[in-house]
């Protein structure tokens, strides 16, 4: 009797904590995300913006290589202040908006710190593969974090290559538009 006791007192501790466990994990909605980009060539300097990211987060404050995510951005939404600049930079010469109207960053993990303290700034390396015109590469974003108890907030920068995602720059704006383009967001995700 005392045996079967025992051995259910275990089994009933092992579920409560692996509730405790799988409680800290949440799926946190995108709720607010800016994504800008910068091209700066020899003769011009170029920024742009999108406001319309979505996806979410799967953070387990204690557990951060656990990280998991979808961030998308319409290629549609990306926005540099000139009308003309923005319908090449849709069109099937350079992100075709039309053929391939997302891009996505998925996360994979999380490194640089074991956990996440409520309400204190923590650096981290973000890694992750962004789909692009088509193609898909790893990439990782250095990040500054916060968690609040409810929400997630964050900033995250990293650099790419056009040409490594099948985008050629044209011998006539090779000046104007550079191959490394430089990429910040800035993301809340729950509360």
């Amino acid at each position: 009797m005392l045996k079967r006791l025992t051995t259910g007192s275990i089994l009933v501790g092992l579920l409560a904590l692996s509730g405790v466990a799988s409680a800290q994990a949440r799926e946190l909605p995108v709720t607010r995300a800016r994504v800008t980009f910068r091209s700066q060539a020899q003769l011009e300097t170029i920024n742009g913006v999108s406001n319309e990211a979505t996806g979410s987060v799967r953070v387990d404050p204690a557990n951060l290589a656990a990280t998991r995510g979808r961030v998308v951005v319409r290629v549609a939404s990306l926005r540099t202040g000139i009308d003309l600049r923005d319908e090449h930079l849709h069109s099937a010469e350079w992100l075709d908006a039309a053929g391939h109207p997302e891009m996505v960053f998925e996360i994979t993990g999380v490194t640089g710190a074991s956990s996440l303290p409520a309400n204190e700034d923590v650096t981290v390396q973000i890694r992750g593969r962004l789909t692009l015109h088509g193609q898909t590469r790893d990439v990782t974003a250095e990040a500054r974090v916060r968690w609040d108890g409810t929400s997630l907030r964050g900033r995250a920068r990293f650099e790419i290559r056009l040409s490594d995602y099948g985008v050629s720059i044209n011998e006539a704006v090779r000046l104007k538009v550079s191959n490394t383009i430089g990429i910040t967001v800035d993301l809340r995700a729950g509360g």
